[in-house]
């Protein structure tokens, strides 16, 4: 009897004593529910660690690359041969990679760490750090998660999810707080599996006649949702419901509307440019989905607020905008149904040719200011010799700083001829401001080489030794992005050239883009050749010397006070695989050895990461 006395207060239900200090959980009940609801577990044998969180903590007024590392207890599930570590946070899995060379992981403690600069900090204001406590404890390892609770429930705030709670009062009721803690965990099954939305469905319904005090406003967002999408009926196939739907359930990274870019997001957009491409034949469809509450993957995100999940009338607004070019004034906004009606009357008045052509270009104070990508894309699969007279309109209307791109990239993709696209590409690469000019080039280099090279002749002739505006977004260094198309030996020592009588600042932001990612593996040996070319380079770029044109994120924005030479180090590095975190903060032999490093490495003949 008394051993059963003791046991209740050694495990008694969570009270905050006056001092403030928590005490014992009832890590019974608690994991009770995280087994009742299924909350993931780490396998047997996997270690409770401290996982860089891939943040850094601002001790001074502006944040350096030598702030301290964040890091929070996970457990580690998998330490791979390429050096990244996959965790279990809280209830989600999450791979780690490099971090400027620190750990990924440290041993576990609760011990308290004085942050100071280039060292870390170990944070337990994440909720995870209570699912953690809790997930300690269903191992039986009841002080670890009683050292876990006391830091968690000490913090002032819990941080996360774009906002902070104050965990004052939701510390007295550690279920409630633990059914905040499932209900986020079958929100992100939302997000990530949505062939299983119908047993998250039941879980959250009975979640919430658990817990009534879980339904807030928000959630039950995100719940009635789910109930639309599970009994609503099949659409018809090949319908614009039905490709809508199809996208809302294609889960994605890195979701964003650039619906005609290659990469990661290409397939899980392929319905949505399916629907964009059939143009004003799609609109009347997406206008009736305007309302539709059905629960998507898609997020969106606010400054100082949740993110939210959109649902399927959201995304049908997108994709009216898409196509009809028209936007709200608050990327949070849909225009009414009514604007998008008077659009689709227009069409029928004009003609849908005329209709896309007025909705292609942006305008202020009656110049062009911009390109709408969609409409462009459709003109190019239906009418594309319509776009050959709004270069035209674009040479003669557009802003210097306005981007010819997307419109330059409609006609390059488009059904024409080559040598009648060739024809108009080269026309309009010799109008409008350099910026025209440079984006025009981009997409002439993808089907005539040749001819760009010829066109890149006259620019770097004329090309001034230093930009007018922040280096950042100057089209003098934009030019790079050209010629790293350019498979041609002679148009890449003229740009050195160029490059090497150039201003430090442009200089470096010549340099900038040529270990890219979106460039692959194309020229590799040239651009590694023309990083080479700087390696003696002593020229300093100080940032304090010009305030104007170091704007912006420019190249190596991170570090004050840096020479050509050692940028150019950088930048091989990145291109062969070496590992390296230069800030601001190195001295003159670490950089002396990276540069060291990088000739041996070139000296071999190695042009590519070793595998």
């Amino acid at each position: 009897m008394l051993r059963r006395l003791l046991s209740f207060v050694f495990a008694g239900l969570l009270a905050v004593s006056s001092s403030g200090r928590a005490e014992l959980l009832d890590t019974n009940v608690l994991t009770k529910i995280a087994a009742r609801y299924k909350l993931p577990e780490p396998p047997k044998g996997a270690p409770l660690v401290l996982a860089h969180t891939e943040s850094w903590s601002v001790l001074g007024n502006q944040s350096t690359s030598r702030d301290p590392a964040i890091y929070s207890p996970a457990f580690l599930l998998e330490e791979k041969a390429n050096g990244s570590i996959v965790v279990l946070r809280g209830t989600e899995r999450e791979t780690l990679e490099g971090t400027r060379g620190e750990p990924l992981w440290r041993p576990f403690s609760t011990a308290r760490v004085e942050p100071k600069l280039g060292g870390h900090v170990v944070s337990f204001n994440l909720l995870s750090a209570f699912v953690c406590a809790v997930q300690v404890a269903s191992r039986g390892e009841g002080s670890t998660a009683q050292e876990l609770w006391e830091r968690f429930a000490a913090e002032k705030y819990w941080s996360g999810g774009g906002f902070r709670d104050n965990p004052a009062e939701q510390v007295k009721n550690p279920s409630l707080l633990l059914a905040r803690c499932v209900f986020d965990h079958l929100r992100n099954e939302v997000l990530q599996q949505p062939s299983k939305w119908s047993d998250v469905h039941a879980q959250l319904s009975t979640l919430f006649n658990e817990f009534p005090a879980l339904k807030t406003d928000d959630r039950k967002e995100v719940f009635d949702g789910l109930t639309a999408a599970i009994q609503a009926k099949a659409p018809k196939p090949d319908s614009v419901e039905a490709l809508v739907l199809d996208w809302s359930r294609r889960p994605s990274q890195m979701r964003h509307l650039g619906l005609f870019q290659d990469g990661e997001n290409a397939a899980a957009d392929a319905p949505a440019r399916a629907i964009v491409l059939r143009g004003a034949s799609a609109v009347p469809e997406l206008i009736s989905l305007l309302d539709d509450h059905r629960i998507t993957v898609h997020e969106g995100f606010a400054i100082n607020a949740p993110a939210r999940i959109r649902v399927v009338g959201e995304l049908a607004g997108l994709l009216l905008e898409q196509i009809t070019g028209i936007h709200a004034s608050s990327p949070w906004e849909t225009p009414k149904a009514e604007t998008f009606r008077a659009w689709l009357k227009k069409r029928g008045d004009k003609g849908e040719e005329d209709v896309l052509a007025e909705s292609i270009f942006t305008y202020e104070s009656g110049k062009i200011t911009g390109v709408n990508e969609s409409p462009a894309r459709i003109l190019a699969q239906k009418f594309p010799n319509r776009l050959l007279t709004l270069c035209d309109e674009f040479s003669k209307n557009a802003t210097a700083e306005a981007q010819s791109f997307s419109l330059a990239e409609a006609l390059t993709t488009s059904g024409l001829p080559k040598e009648t696209r060739v024809k108009a590409l080269v026309e309009f690469a010799q109008k409008g401001s350099l910026e025209h000019k440079r984006c025009v080039l981009q997409n002439l280099a993808s089907i005539d080489e040749k001819r760009c090279a010829e066109l890149l002749d006259p620019i770097f002739e004329s090309m001034p030794k230093d930009a007018s505006g922040p280096y950042w977004t100057s089209p003098e260094a934009g030019i790079t992005h050209v010629v790293m198309l350019i498979e041609n030996d002679e148009t890449w020592r003229r740009y050195l050239q160029v490059a090497k009588r150039s201003s430090v600042g442009l200089r470096m932001e010549m340099m900038n883009p040529l270990c890219y990612t979106y460039i692959g593996r194309k020229n590799q040996s040239r651009r590694l050749k023309f990083a080479a070319e700087f390696l003696d380079d002593e020229s300093l770029r100080d940032l304090s010397t010009d305030s104007t044109k170091f704007e912006g994120p420019c190249a190596a924005f991170t570090i004050p006070k840096i020479t050509v030479r050692d940028f150019a180090a950088m930048k091989i590095a990145s291109m062969i695989g070496i590992e390296a975190s230069p800030d601001e903060f190195w001295t003159a032999p670490q950089w002396e050895a990276l540069r060291k490093k990088v000739r041996e490495k070139l000296a071999t003949g190695v042009t590519e990461p070793s595998q």
